[in-house]
């Protein structure tokens, strides 16, 4: 049986536009969002947020009276990102380094006189350092590190 009038046939229209509407509102809404948008940065308060420096890691000598501050960035440069890593069992060795390829680099010392409240800034260092492995001497004098390169990894005190 074919409806051909009544209530049923305009309940069927109504299906029809109404799906038909739903279709062309869907379509609308996704050419809209295909849109040609260039990068956008947040507002400045969000971006001083993720750029806040790091608090310094401390390593104070035995006696107390000095400690060496060693500040490095937050996240590693695209060119740290971007260096050749090897995966041997577990572990990411650079190959170039012979040192671990996530290792976290210092980039800035300085020295703080406990007892005088005052802190040193150690110059004389590489340009752009890549510092680590830091450890006292013997006698609680003079502090080693090394520094990495593109070349591979020197020694520092």
């Amino acid at each position: 049986m074919r409806i051909t009038s009544g209530p049923n046939l305009n309940f069927l229209r109504m299906k029809k536009n109404l799906l038909l509407t739903i279709w062309l509102v869907a379509v609308a809404i996704i050419t809209q969002a295909q849109l040609d948008l260039k990068y956008q940065l947040p507002p400045q308060e969000i971006l001083d947020l993720a750029d806040v420096k790091m608090p310094p890691s401390v390593n104070m000598n035995d006696k107390g009276d000095f400690a060496v501050l060693m500040y490095r960035n937050q996240f590693k440069t695209i060119a740290e990102l971007s260096e050749q890593e090897l995966r041997l069992g577990g572990l990411r060795i650079n190959p170039v380094t012979n040192i671990s390829s996530r290792e976290r680099f210092t980039n800035k010392i300085s020295v703080l006189d406990v007892n005088k409240s005052k802190e040193i800034e150690i110059t004389g260092l590489p340009e752009n350092p890549r510092l680590s492995n830091f450890s006292w001497s013997p006698d609680q004098e003079m502090m080693a590190f090394t520094n990495t390169t593109l070349k591979g990894v020197e020694f520092g005190f």
